[in-house]
């Protein structure tokens, strides 16, 4: 029965993999059109008058009208003398198009000629819109010829505009992913951060996914947007520049954007054209296996969120620790000298008695990781000024300082430029620290996977000025320092979010930032179904912050949740966790996590196929914040070594008898998981 059922699993897996009829691309020109084909897409574009995309159909959906893509583009220039002109095709005089051939395919080349002064001199805009043989995306690239001394400092490109599709919802990859319905509005997501994870943003319907999105493989800033009205769907990636793009008067966006329509849905296109994609970066071609990662990091199947350095919360740490068993994860907040969020990074001297509490935590089996800021620096700082915070501190056009106040504290602090070798040394500083006078077992570096990149334009750093890969590169250098020469062996490091440009520099990221409502945006599991196999996270969104608000419901349908997603479940407050009143809530995060010791063989290195509902006795329970769902809930997982599990869990008190395509019926008792090898 069961090899009966994995072949018939292998046979649907087959079968999905399938696509459309596609062959050698064609490229022609009939009158002033002219047209890319290869039996999957056929995409007609006018070649004199104006540029339009008069036909667009793919894998046999045609997906917009003529007449709504004039402005393919849009560029911002700085000249020498200050001038800052926004261009786009009506500011041109439009040359039509041209055939390339291509080695594996066909490439359409549409150039403008752009007036930037009085001479006689003309600077092209071309515009590359490529489709390989065999390919169901096509692929969409720009590049300017400048005067001298002028430069590219922002574009949008490309702008595709879609027919709105009926009922349509868009789905972006903040956090785990969201979806909200479309509605007049305009979505937006910066990348990489939280709110961007990855590069794509995907419209659909039950008919299908248009998919749009980059395969930049340097991490640069950029910010997709999906702008809705009641007709169209436009869709645009917003870059600011770097000087460094710029080669022998010519500007050339450094990676190709891609545009498709999967009949099967949003989870087929993000399997199917991102998930390879990812294998080809640096941060995304390495297995687990391959990393140098503590085991304790592993085995840490549940996670506290411990703050302040005080009595009650060293109470609360024993008890969960005690209840918990070995292997229980502790972050670690508000244990320095100066208050949240405040007089970064000088954290140093540590609260009285915090070293104590670590090795008390220790002594029961915990690991503590306590929290630093990566990409803060307070200007009131006693360090700012002999440090030279001013001199690595991200720079605006203008000269002036990238400046964020938080709700936490009220006070200034100034985005420090990850580029600089200050930053470098001022945070190995506190790493070096954190392990010889604390004795911690790794540390938590904030905001890094999570906060979007700032253009720098600060002429004395290592990096062409505006944006660009320097952000990026700047921290792959400072995190490479740190583990070649500063980490002690069996400590980790951690940061926040899932920006998947720094999955490969982190033994293990915390995402607890995902938007949901009940009414309009809900998360789903975009992240697991790309990077399952090759990233270990904790945490699901933030849990409860009272004794009344742990037993409502939410806080045991997070843990489901996370668990089922391959998360190490927790990042509670043990204050609230350990009450009396959230016993249950406790006993319920104990069973998951002894649950969760057993997957190992599946949760690491395998991967997250989808989310399943069982049918049978499984009746609606409410979730505030998330709202309805199922009592039981599954996932489905392919184990390393090929193996089809189910991982169900019920979070309801009572038994139920609920069944799985391939399972059967079967019994799973109250506040419980199951696993079942197909």
């Amino acid at each position: 029965m069961i090899q009966k059922i994995r072949m018939l699993s292998a046979g649907l897996l087959l079968l999905a993999a399938q696509t459309f009829a596609q062959g050698t691309t064609r490229a022609t020109r009939s009158g002033d059109n002219y047209t890319l084909s290869n039996g999957a897409v056929e995409a007609v574009f006018s070649g004199q008058g104006r540029f339009d995309i008069e036909k667009l159909t793919l894998n046999g959906k045609s997906v917009l009208g003529a007449g709504a893509n004039l402005a393919p583009w849009i560029l911002y220039y700085k000249g020498p003398q200050g001038e800052n002109p926004c261009l786009m095709p009506e500011h041109a005089a439009y040359d039509g198009a041209a055939i390339r051939d291509e080695e594996e395919g066909k490439t359409l080349v549409f150039t403008w000629q752009l007036t930037l002064d009085y001479s006689a001199e003309r600077y092209p805009v071309r515009m590359y819109v490529s489709l390989p043989d065999d390919s169901e995306l096509l692929r969409w690239n720009i590049e300017a010829d400048l005067p001298e001394g002028w430069m590219v400092t922002d574009l949008e490109f490309p702008r595709i505009a879609i027919d709105r599709p009926a009922g349509g919802k868009v789905l972006t990859t903040e956090g785990w992913g969201v979806e909200k319905p479309l509605d007049i509005a305009t979505f937006e997501a910066r990348y990489p951060s939280h709110a961007s994870s990855m590069q794509f943003i995907v419209v659909h319907n039950p008919e299908g996914a248009f998919y749009y999105g980059t395969e930049d493989r340097r991490g640069c800033g950029k910010t997709y947007s999906a702008q809705c009205t009641r007709d169209e769907v436009i869709f645009s990636d917003a870059v600011p520049a770097s000087a460094g793009w710029i080669d022998e008067g010519t500007f050339r966006l450094p990676w190709e954007s891609v545009a498709g329509f999967a009949p099967k849905g949003w989870e087929d296109a993000v399997v199917r054209w991102y998930r390879p994609f990812t294998y080809t970066t640096e941060w995304g071609g390495k297995t687990l296996a391959s990393r140098d990662i503590p085991q304790w990091c592993y085995d840490a199947d549940a996670w506290i969120r411990a703050r302040h350095v005080a009595d009650d919360t060293l109470d609360a740490v024993r008890r969960a620790a005690a209840l918990f068993g070995k292997g229980l994860g502790i972050h670690w907040y508000y244990w320095h000298n100066h208050p949240y969020d405040t007089h970064y990074p000088d954290y140093f001297p540590a609260q009285p008695r915090f070293a104590e509490m670590i090795r008390t935590a220790q002594s029961l089996g915990a690991h503590v990781t306590p929290y630093i800021n990566g990409r803060l620096w307070d200007p009131s700082a006693d360090s700012y000024k002999p440090d030279r915070g001013c001199d690595a501190s991200c720079r605006k056009p203008d000269g002036t300082l990238y400046t964020e106040i938080y709700p936490t504290s009220k006070v200034l602090n100034t985005v420090t430029c990850p580029s600089t070798d200050i930053w470098h040394g001022k945070i190995i500083g506190l790493v070096d620290r954190l392990q010889r006078e604390l004795g911690v077992d790794g540390i938590y570096i904030d905001q890094i996977a999570a906060a979007a990149p700032e253009p720098c334009w600060n002429e004395n750093h290592p990096h062409p000025v505006g944006g660009g890969d320097f952000w990026y590169d700047g921290y792959r250098r400072l995190i490479g320092k740190i583990r070649d020469g500063h980490l002690q062996e069996g400590r980790i490091l951690t940061s926040e979010e899932n920006s998947e440009c720094y999955i490969d520099l982190f033994d293990m990221l915390l995402v607890v930032n995902t938007p949901h409502n009940a009414e309009n945006c809900t998360i789903r599991p975009v992240f697991p179904m790309v990077y399952s196999d090759r990233v270990i996270t904790s945490g699901f969104t933030y849990t409860p912050l009272s004794t009344d608000l742990m037993t409502n419901g939410d806080f045991r349908y997070e843990m489901t949740k996370a668990l089922l997603w391959g998360s190490q479940p927790g990042w509670v407050d043990p204050r609230y966790l350990m009450s009396k009143e959230a016993e249950r809530e406790a006993r319920f995060l104990k069973t998951l996590m002894d649950f969760r010791r057993g997957l190992h063989d599946v949760l690491y290195g395998g991967r997250f196929l989808r989310e399943l509902t069982p049918a049978g006795d499984n009746p609606t329970m409410h979730a505030p914040g998330f709202g309805d769902d199922a009592a039981v809930l599954a996932s489905e997982w392919q184990a390393p070594d090929g193996r089809r599990v189910y991982l169900v869990i019920n979070r309801d008190d009572k038994a139920h008898k609920v069944s799985l395509p391939g399972a059967g019926t079967f019994r799973i008792n109250g506040l419980s998981g199951k696993r079942i090898d197909l």
